[in-house]
């Protein structure tokens, strides 16, 4: 968890930006384990997460990130979701969630 370690001290927004942007495997896979559903969910969206990190990441306890690992296009995983809920499926970006989401009338 070198990654993490080092940025333990940054905030959640830029560990967002880094998962949406990164294309190094070894970053994916710290990331993916990141304390902050939204760094992990950043990770499920982006197209160079392998497919080792997608699967894990199907079965993570936050819906909000399971569910965008299973969209994935190298998902192998397959099953349902229960308990969708509009914030799940909420296609507002994770850099926005601070600004949007207190005042969102879908939730």
């Amino acid at each position: 968890m070198l990654l993490v370690n080092k940025h333990i001290n940054s905030n959640e927004i830029e560990l967002i930006k880094l998962a949406k942007k990164s294309n190094n495997c070894s970053e994916l896979e710290e990331l993916s384990k990141s304390i902050f559903i939204s760094v992990r969910r950043s990770v499920a969206k982006n197209k160079n997460t392998s497919k080792k990190i997608i699967n894990r990441l199907a079965d993570d306890p936050a819906s909000n990130v399971s569910y965008w690992a299973i969209k994935h296009d190298d998902c192998t995983i397959v099953k349902s979701i229960k308990n969708i809920t509009s914030c799940v499926t909420c296609s507002i970006d994770e850099l926005e969630y601070h600004n949007t989401c207190p005042s969102c009338k879908e939730a």
